[in-house]
């Protein structure tokens, strides 16, 4: 589960049109609730992973980050052009305010034998898991495909709020899960300290006023890089 500085993963650049159209904050894009933040992830199928396998797993990371004080709000965007250009939230650059996970079929060469993902830790927005990793994962018969992805993203999201130097000791931030790491995800008990919890709260509602001040434009995102 390692992160990148200043290098960008393989993805692929759907479009960059509407590239100067302002995309304003609706109610739906992260926006704060009285009880607690909230932030929206834009998920990338590239892989094709089953939707019922990805439905499941979006429900593990909402509990998971519901233990940490904060809502995650779910948009899940369209891969072809067509229904892309349909959806110009989805193909215009991500502002601050909301996370964009790509789910891949490929893995670069260099990955870590250990690694499930990849942030983007520059961007504090862009991440990326590789399928074929977590069908390791689940070959070691403890954990399923919906938590062990489901926890893959919950860590590289967390990487996208902590900053790199992130990992920790012990709990779902940890560099490499142990057998006993996975049953704890099996039985719903792996999840962030609160030291954690608490810094990505912060780290979430400076996104949000960011965005309240600035407006949030297309232009004033996180640009789709174009190896993305």
């Amino acid at each position: 589960m390692r992160t990148v500085d200043g290098k960008s993963p393989h993805w692929i650049c759907l479009s960059t049109v509407f590239f100067g159209v302002s995309l304003l904050v609706t109610p739906l894009l992260a926006r704060s609730t009285k009880s607690q933040p909230a932030i929206t992830v834009q998920v990338y199928n590239s892989a094709s992973v089953a939707p019922d396998i990805l439905a499941e797993a979006e429900i593990e990371v909402t509990r998971i980050f519901r233990t940490t004080g904060i809502t995650v709000l779910w948009l899940n965007c369209p891969l072809s052009e067509s229904d892309a250009i349909a959806n110009p939230v989805c193909i215009a650059p991500c502002p601050l305010n909301r996370l964009a996970i790509r789910i891949n079929s490929e893995m670069p060469a260099d990955l870590s034998e250990n690694s499930l993902g990849l942030a983007l830790t520059e961007t504090g927005i862009y991440a990326t898991i590789y399928y074929p990793r977590v069908e390791e994962y689940v070959k070691r018969g403890v954990a399923n495909r919906s938590q062990i992805m489901g926890h893959a993203i919950s860590h590289e999201m967390g990487h996208l709020l902590l900053g790199p130097s992130a990992h920790a000791r012990f709990g779902i931030m940890r560099a490499t899960w142990t057998h006993e790491d996975l049953h704890s995800m099996a039985m719903g008990a792996l999840l962030f300290s609160s030291r954690e919890s608490r810094i990505m709260r912060g780290a979430i509602i400076q996104r949000m006023r960011s965005g309240e001040n600035s407006g949030f434009s297309a232009s004033s995102g996180a640009s789709l890089d174009r190896r993305w």
